[in-house]
C-alpha cells in the first residue's frame, strides 16, 4: 500500500480515532500533540446517532458505556435559586435512546488505550510544512524534520496545521457572538451524579458532578467585548467572565470564585470553521479542525469520531491514493457537516432572542416572556425541539463498512 506514513497533529478524540482506524488498516500513524502527555481532563459531551454505531465497529460500546457520567437528574433553577424543575437528564441533554454522555478525558483514555503500537510525540507541535512530490516534510518545534506521505490536521478549533496549510483562521472561523468556559470546582454544592442549569436571556450556567466524583462549573453567554480586549490572556478572559454574569444570581457569584484557582480553565469563543474543501494535497483535516459545528450545538465529539471512521476507510479503500480518497471523504462527509453546523443555530437564537428558519424573533421573545412565568413547560418545549432536530441531524448519514485490507 501507498502513502503509509501518515503525521496526524492532535491527541484528541479525531485524531485518537484517526489513529486507531489507520492502524487497523495497514497505514503508519505518527501521532503529534503539543501537551506534554494525553489530557485526561474535560468538560462531558455527547455521543450521538451514527457516531454510536462507529464506537460500535471500534469495539468500545461497552467500555463507552460503562465510563459514562450517569448523571441521573438535571434540576433547574431560577434567578434566586429556587428550583423550579426536575428532568430527565437525556432530555436535558437532548439525548434519544442509545446516545452516551461522557467526560472528555475519559473518552480520549479510552480511545488512547485502543489505539496502541503507535508512535506518539508528545510535547511538541509543527512548526513548517512543505509538500512535494515526494510528500509532506516537516520541520518540528523539537524533533528533528521528518518526511511524511501525508498530513492531517485533528488539532481543534485554532488548528496549526490549518493556518500553514491555508493560511490565517479568519478566513474560516465564523464566531456566533457567544463564549464558553468551564473549569473544576469543589463539590460544595455536594452533587452527586446531578447537574443544576441556570437559564436566562443571553447567560447560561451550569453545575455539574459525573459518576467520578469531579464536579464543574461550565458558562456560555452572549456578549460583544471591546475591539482593544485580547481574549488570548487568561486573566482577561477571567476577568471578561466575572463582568458578564455581574447582577446573575443562584451560585454563580459564588462559583465564578472557583476559577482563578482553577488547575482547568476553559475559555473560548463559540465558533465554527466553514471551509470550501478540508483537504489540499497532501493535507487532510478531520474534526474541529476542518469543519466545527460549535460546543452548542452539541455534536463536535460525534463529528470527529465519524470523520475520522470515514477519512481511514476512504484511505484504505482507495488503497492509499490520497486524491481519490480525500475526493470521496469530502464528498461523503459534506451534506452530514452541514446539519449538524445548522444546529448552533437554534440554540443561538434562542440565546440571543434573534429569529431563525422555523420561529421568528417576536416568537422567541414571547417563549422567554412565558417562560418567566410558566417556566417548567417553556423548557420541556425547548428541549423536545432541541431532541427532534438533534436526533434527525444525529443520524444523517449512513455509514459504509470499509475492509481491513
Amino acid at each position: 500500500m501507498n502513502n503509509k506514513n501518515i503525521l496526524i497533529s492532535g491527541a484528541g478524540i479525531a485524531g485518537l480515532a484517526l489513529a486507531y482506524w489507520l492502524k487497523e488498516y495497514g497505514f503508519t500513524p505518527i501521532l503529534i500533540e503539543k501537551h506534554p502527555a494525553l489530557r485526561a481532563e474535560g468538560y462531558k459531551l455527547d455521543i450521538r446517532g451514527v457516531a454510536v454505531d462507529v464506537v460500535k465497529r471500534m469495539g468500545l460500546q461497552e467500555v463507552v458505556f460503562k465510563a459514562r457520567t450517569q448523571i441521573k437528574e438535571a434540576i433547574f433553577v431560577d434567578q434566586s435559586g429556587k428550583q423550579f424543575t426536575r428532568t430527565n437528564p437525556d432530555l436535558c441533554g437532548v439525548r434519544d435512546e442509545g446516545d452516551l454522555e461522557i467526560v472528555r478525558g475519559d473518552l480520549c483514555q479510552i480511545l488512547y488505550k485502543q489505539a496502541a503500537n503507535v508512535e506518539y510525540l508528545f510535547d511538541d507541535s509543527i512548526a513548517n510544512i512543505s509538500q512535494s512530490e515526494k510528500g509532506v516534510h516537516v520541520e518540528f518545534e523539537k524533533n528533528e524534520p521528518r518526511l511524511f506521505d501525508l498530513v492531517v490536521g485533528a488539532d481543534g478549533l485554532h488548528s496549526k496545521v490549518r493556518n500553514l496549510a491555508w493560511g490565517d483562521e479568519s478566513q474560516f472561523l465564523r464566531k456566533l457572538g457567544l463564549y464558553i468556559s468551564f473549569y473544576s470546582i469543589p463539590n460544595y454544592l455536594h452533587l452527586d451524579r446531578v447537574e443544576i442549569e441556570y437559564h436566562s436571556p443571553k447567560r447560561f450556567a451550569i453545575a455539574y458532578c459525573p459518576r467520578d466524583g469531579m464536579a464543574k462549573a461550565g458558562f456560555a453567554f452572549s456578549s460583544h467585548p471591546p475591539l482593544h480586549l485580547d481574549l488570548r490572556d487568561q486573566s482577561t478572559q477571567q476577568k471578561f467572565l466575572q463582568e458578564a454574569y455581574v447582577g446573575a444570581g443562584w451560585e454563580i457569584p459564588r462559583l465564578l470564585e472557583f476559577m482563578k484557582d482553577a488547575p482547568d480553565f476553559y475559555f473560548d469563543c463559540i465558533a465554527q470553521i466553514h471551509m470550501p474543501q478540508w483537504t489540499k494535497g497532501r493535507i487532510a483535516l478531520v474534526g474541529d479542525a476542518g469543519y466545527a459545528v460549535a460546543p452548542i450545538a452539541g455534536q463536535g465529539a460525534s463529528l470527529a469520531l465519524v470523520g475520522a471512521y470515514i477519512l481511514a476507510g476512504e484511505l484504505a479503500e482507495a488503497q492509499g491514493d490520497f486524491n481519490k480518497a480525500f475526493d470521496r471523504y469530502e464528498e461523503c462527509l459534506h451534506e452530514f457537516v452541514k446539519k449538524n453546523q445548522d444546529l448552533a443555530k437554534m440554540n443561538v437564537a434562542l440565546m440571543e432572542g434573534n429569529g431563525v428558519s422555523w420561529i421568528s424573533s417576536k416568537v422567541i421573545r414571547l417563549i422567554w416572556q412565558i417562560g418567566k412565568i410558566l417556566p417548567a413547560s417553556v423548557l420541556q418545549l425547548i428541549k423536545k425541539r432541541g431532541l427532534r432536530q438533534t436526533t434527525k441531524a444525529a443520524n444523517a448519514l449512513s455509514l459504509k463498512d470499509y475492509q481491513r485490507y
